[in-house]
């Protein structure tokens, strides 16, 4: 975890499933060289001289450029903090610690990789994606959207990304679960980025046909401190009490679906 001072490079502004977004672009050298899929980093959303708001707030690294030592985030507008960030245009300099946190495993063993989100947390995929793309790993992802034309931009995926939209206009286990049928024999792994509700589901499904080492899962809840010190974020797992911060926000998903 290190502290880092980031420039903004570009700040594009879209929507996904009705909400506000924006794919905002830095120039961060030492953030990109160390992040890893699924890690975060804690941006401090405020001018320089300013208290409020007084905490940092998480988001994670949307894609990397390694060459050029830039990164994206995909930051949706949901409060004081992230309406801040938005709000930053192009030469803007950020306050950012990180990376923090446990993102993805990805096996050695593993060739064909599929992807389970929905849309209020599928910023925590596309690291994962590219970095899966340049090992030359097969990629599907199962995106739930409310509409098809409201989903997850397919112009900001790989073109080696296999892209299918469920439409539902809330998140239901059965949905994903039946359109999951097709792609069980075919993946390696499946790494989810849903409800722990439906993570419970897809956990009983998983185990029954694929065993326990299937499948990983993300878990989050608001991360105050992201060093595990104020434990606010703690959860019960299978193997004892967890911080999402920390030993988190990915786990395996029989630690958390039960």
């Amino acid at each position: 975890m290190r502290l880092f001072t980031a420039t903004v490079t570009a700040n594009t502004a879209f929507s996904i499933d009705g909400c506000a977004v924006h794919l905002i672009e830095l120039h961060a050298p030492q953030l990109v060289q160390a992040v890893l899929p699924g890690q975060y980093c804690l941006i401090r959303c405020c001018h320089p001289l300013a208290h409020d708001p007084l905490l940092r707030r998480p988001f994670f690294v949307h894609t990397i450029q390694r060459n050029q030592g830039r990164c994206t985030l995909l930051v949706y507008v949901r409060g004081r903090g992230s309406a801040w960030l938005v709000s930053q245009q192009i030469g803007a300099e950020l306050d950012l610690l990180g990376p923090q946190g446990h993102g993805w495993m990805l096996s050695s063993t593993v060739r064909n990789l599929l992807l389970i989100s929905n849309m209020q947390l599928i910023a925590a995929l596309p690291l994962l994606m590219q970095v899966a793309v340049e090992q030359e790993l097969a990629v599907t992802l199962l995106g739930q959207s409310s509409k098809p034309e409201h989903a997850y931009p397919p112009a900001l995926l790989s073109p080696e990304v296999e892209y299918h939209i469920i439409s539902s206009e809330e998140e239901t286990p059965n949905d994903l679960i039946s359109a999951l049928e097709a792609y069980l024999p075919w993946a390696d792994a499946a790494y989810c980025c849903v409800s722990r509700e439906t993570l419970t589901a897809l956990y009983n499904r998983f185990e029954r046909l694929r065993g326990k080492h299937f499948a990983q899962g993300l878990v989050l809840q608001p991360l105050v401190c992201g060093s595990g010190a104020c434990s606010t974020c703690s959860i019960e797992t299978h193997s004892g009490l967890k911080l999402i911060c920390r030993d988190g926000p990915v786990f395996a998903l029989p630690e958390i679906a039960r």
